[in-house]
């Protein structure tokens, strides 16, 4: 290392006496080729050295037992990294600088901006090898305290630093610049530091899936955004309890339509299962119509749906059995049997949907009927256009209407018309 030291503060040398013949002179042509030549000098010993080495010059040792290596530390670094650079760059800088103060008193502005570039450019030479030379005593500080960790997260070693994760996180950063280390790769957030291959390719896996999962949930919420949107555009103005009860209805239908399908070919039960849900539709249709009758469904919906329900799962499992037994064979009837009932049951309830309904048509028949009786336009339920008709008078037509109002009132819009033989 000493030996290698010297080669450098000679090389510096040959660097200052080319720069200060050059300012002598007033003639910077050959400065450039100077100091590459002797800055190879030392590259060309230095290969020179190891050369003689390999080609057995020096003595051989025996091995040492190879010692384990942690991921982090894959990389050799040297721990004098930056060392030559600092002793070459203090060196000509301060020889330059005192250039540069002389110059300055005797007045040669030229030889002054060449000698105070070059000065600074030693400072920051200076100052990149002090940056090399922290970051390798780092890299092995950083290497021995995660040991055989193949990844690693940037809060949790600058924890056990006792650093800060800005400062640990700019100094990976730089390590990986520097190649230090060659297969380390960051994260997107660069909270998490995968230093091997197989690390990454885990990353990426575990990437993949996160990013499926969440275009999952933003399908999910936008399929069920529209839902959403198409159920309050469906059930628009019908209040909660009513909504309810569809939706739940909905369910009801779809599960029967799906066992009419799972069940083996029997027409019969299946025509009975297509009538369950066609009345069912019709149910719920009238509910959607009109809202109060969503109370008259409460049993049906507690119990009657449920029980249905539990049926027709029980006839699927029994068609499973491979071996057809009485009580098989039995208990399917019996399930085939109740639907029937049911049907008729639901017939019923639909029937009553409608009775209010019918209620509402009698009476307002009956009310016209008082009314146009009233009116004179009826006697004993015989229109008095027929009663004219009969007796030999002119016939009158009739037109019913309501008026603004909106009340059930008989208006008359009569036009006589003379009968054959009437003058």
């Amino acid at each position: 290392m000493a030996n290698d030291i010297q080669d450098f503060l000679k090389a510096g040398n040959d660097i200052l006496n080319s720069v200060s013949s050059a300012i002598d002179r007033n003639d910077y042509s050959t400065l450039h080729s100077d100091v590459n030549k002797a800055i190879k000098s030392v590259t060309i010993d230095r290969k020179t050295m190891y050369a003689s080495k390999v080609n057995g010059q020096a003595p051989l040792r025996a091995q040492a037992p190879r010692q384990k290596v942690y991921p982090f530390l894959q990389n050799k670094v040297s721990k004098y990294l930056g060392v030559p650079q600092m002793a070459l760059s203090a060196a000509l800088g301060a020889f330059m600088f005192m250039d540069f103060l002389g110059l300055m008193l005797i007045g040669s502005w030229p030889g002054v901006a060449v000698t105070g570039a070059i000065t600074a450019l030693c400072g920051w030479a200076f100052y990149k090898g002090r940056k090399k030379f922290e970051l390798s005593k780092k890299y092995y500080q950083y290497g021995n305290t995660l040991r055989d960790a193949e990844y690693f997260s940037i809060t949790d070693l600058a924890r056990a630093l006792r650093s800060r994760d800005k400062t640990v996180l700019k100094d990976i950063k730089d390590m990986i610049k520097l190649g230090f280390l060659p297969r380390a790769r960051l994260d997107k957030a660069e909270t998490t530091c995968m230093i091997t291959d197989r690390a990454y390719d885990q990353y990426l896996g575990a990437e993949q899936d996160r990013e499926a999962r969440e275009a999952k949930q933003v399908a999910d919420k936008k399929r069920a955004a529209e839902e959403a949107k198409a159920r309050n555009a469906e059930y628009e103005g019908l209040p909660t309890r009513a909504v309810e009860i569809l939706e739940e209805g909905k369910e009801y239908i779809a599960f029967v339509r799906q066992i009419n399908d799972v069940i083996p070919d029997t027409e019969e039960l299946s025509n009975k299962l297509y009538r369950l849900e066609e009345i069912m539709n019709r149910i719920f249709a009238q509910v959607k119509k009109d809202p109060s009758s969503a109370d008259e469904l409460h049993k049906l919906m507690n119990y009657y749906l449920p029980t249905t329900k539990k049926l027709l799962s029980a006839y699927v499992e029994l068609d499973k059995e491979p071996e057809v037994g009485e009580n098989i064979t039995q208990t399917k009837k019996e399930i085939d049997d109740a639907i029937d009932t049911i049907n008729t049951a639901f017939e019923s309830l639909l029937d009553s949907l409608f009775q209010d309904m019918a209620w509402d048509i009698s009476s307002d028949i009956s009310v016209m009927k008082t009314m146009m009786a009233q009116d004179g336009l009826t006697v004993d339920g015989q229109g008095i256009a027929a009663q004219m008709q009969s007796s030999g008078g002119p016939a009158v037509a009739f037109q019913m209407a309501p008026d603004t109002q909106g009340e059930a009132k008989g208006q008359v819009q009569g036009q006589y018309q003379t009968m054959p033989g009437d003058k």
